[in-house]
């Protein structure tokens, strides 16, 4: 998938690898976790709730959860969510058929990451920079969720690849970028957009950049990138300037919410926190590279990464969220730099890198399989009663496709760390297969205990088969909340400010562990194994 007529600007070293393991490491990396559970909180409750939204009352142009706008992320990733469950819901649950959207959009950003490395590095290299992209830890989760961040990953790994070829191809480069500012803008907010066009423009400071191709791909880019850009805000003006002017100054900046406090320093010491761990094991090997090219960074193929992360980086120091799917862009021009002198990591550093991975990856594999003996057969019996505890409900179940599945992937990755000649490439694809063991692991063997601790079906499936089922509720919990009810239970949550909600008799609500507990609650609920949240339906207050 990844292998390409090789460039003039760095041929690659010698190399045993073959494509088809990247291939069989994204099939593999990418399907577990997609189908077989609930929607989990926070992201696919709102997912959930704006897809059922689409299909069910026809809201497609403004996102929607029960009846109230949600205009946190714009609706390129809902609407192709929709589509795939609308399509597939004969077949299956409508939580598996939105997330689909999810192995679609991280299989289009794997592979504009590969030829963002192949165009930048050279043949080859691309494999290197998507397997690197497939063994970020930041990524193994959000990957495999519902989430428009998931969109925008894609978008921002298409706009690298723009950039990749803005030297060379203007009238490429321009449309592709065009289509990455738009999908960008499509699928989050004006700031995505907003950082590729900086990175565009500061490109030429760097010599190698200011060629009439590079002046090209701006005119190009602004013109296919501008009207996509622009349809859904213009789109949402016609159907309610109302919505579009608190869109304007409340969400077209994404995390900033308005103009006043873009451009304010904030606290910066939660990225820096995350970010060891995160962008592991990128960020080693792009110092690596660095350190290795300290005295030629004058080339395209360390400025344009370079400056990716330098412009991501200034928009989380000025971000006033604290959220690590914010830093999810800089794993693509990690991913790059950190391929860029794969192939020159010392024997020695490839051997520790790769016993890291080794040591790391077996160690959680290891416990994953007992755990899992453990809550279906009793056996570590000390384990046994803690995977009692978190999730009591729990019913010891044994399926054979998932139980395939995981000795399939460990077969794999038994095969793939015992080969011989280590070096920097297999080390690589070591550790992906590694961090893709780990995840297939935990979304088969652990799937049906995890689902039943963060699923909430038990909680509004109780209230659907209540006397208050069909009653006026109003709330104060979240629009995430309000969706899973429908989802679950097809119960109907009023939010607290909605049209009518002064007419409810009865309030559904929310109370940690902490919290006085109501006298004599009318209902209540609780996840399985969860001890922090505590859910009632009251006597609403009067004039509530």
């Amino acid at each position: 998938m990844l292998t390409y007529t090789p460039t003039q600007d760095s041929p690659a070293a010698h190399s045993v690898e073959r494509p088809w393991m990247l291939l069989l490491l994204c099939f593999f990396w990418l399907w577990p976790g997609i189908f077989g559970h609930d929607p989990w909180k926070p992201d696919e409750g709102y997912v959930v709730g704006v897809v059922q939204s689409m299909l069910e009352d026809g809201h497609w142009l403004v996102p929607t959860i029960a009846g109230v706008p949600y205009l946190d992320a714009s609706p390129l990733y809902y609407w192709v969510a929709a589509g795939f469950a609308g399509l597939l819901r004969p077949v299956m649950p409508l939580a598996d058929g939105m997330r689909l959207a999810t192995p679609l959009f991280m299989a289009l950003a794997l592979w504009f990451a590969g030829l963002a490395g192949r165009d930048l590095i050279g043949y080859r290299h691309g494999r290197s920079a998507a397997m690197l992209l497939l063994g970020a830890l930041g990524l193994m989760l959000f990957g495999h969720s519902a989430s428009p961040d998931v969109a925008s990953f894609a978008a921002m790994a298409l706009a690298l690849w723009a950039l990749s070829r803005a030297r060379t191809q203007g009238w490429l480069a321009g449309a592709l970028l065009g289509l990455a500012s738009g999908a960008l803008a499509l699928s989050s907010s004006v700031v995505g957009a907003g950082l590729v066009w900086l990175v565009a423009l500061l490109l030429p400071v760097f010599r190698a950049w200011r060629t009439p191709e590079h002046a090209k791909t701006w005119a190009v880019g602004l013109t296919v990138g501008l009207p996509l850009v622009l349809v859904w805000p213009l789109a949402l003006a016609q159907s309610s300037p109302l919505l579009f002017d608190f869109w304007l100054h409340q969400r077209a900046l994404g995390v900033f919410h308005d103009f006043s406090g873009a451009f304010s320093v904030r606290e910066f010491g939660y990225y820096l926190e995350i970010f060891p761990w995160f962008a592991l094991p990128l960020w080693p090997l792009a110092v690596w590279t660095l350190w290795r090219r300290r005295g030629h960074w004058q080339t395209p193929v360390i400025q344009l990464p370079l400056l990716m992360v330098a412009v991501i980086s200034a928009m989380l120091f000025l971000s006033p969220v604290k959220e690590q799917e914010l830093a999810l862009p800089l794993l693509i021009p990690l991913a790059v730099l950190a391929a860029v002198e794969l192939d020159g990591l010392r024997r020695g550093a490839a051997a520790f890198f790769n016993w890291f991975g080794l040591m790391t990856f077996g160690l959680i594999a290891a416990f994953l399989w007992i755990g899992w003996a453990a809550m279906n057969f009793g056996w570590p019996a000390r384990l046994a009663q803690r995977a009692h505890f978190f999730n009591p409900d729990y019913v010891p179940q044994v399926s054979v496709p998932l139980l395939l599945l995981a000795l399939v992937a460990t077969g794999v990755w038994i095969w793939a760390v015992t080969r011989r000649h280590m070096g920097g490439r297999k080390a690589a694809t070591n550790w992906a297969a590694g961090v893709t063991l780990i995840w297939s692991l935990a979304a088969s063997l652990w799937l049906p205990w995890i689902d039943g601790q963060k699923s909430y079906r038990k909680v509004f499936e109780s209230l659907a088969v209540s006397p208050l089922a069909d009653a006026c509720m109003v709330t104060d919990v979240s629009l995430s909340l309000i969706a899973l009810a429908r989802y679950h239970g097809g119960v109907v949550l009023r939010p607290l400010d909605s049209a009518g909600a002064h007419q409810c008799r009865h309030f559904f609500t929310m109370r940690d562990r902490d919290a006085v507990k109501p006298v004599d609650p009318l209902w209540q609920g609780l996840r399985s194994g969860d001890r922090k949240e505590f859910y009632y339906v009251l006597e609403a207050a009067p004039g509530r």
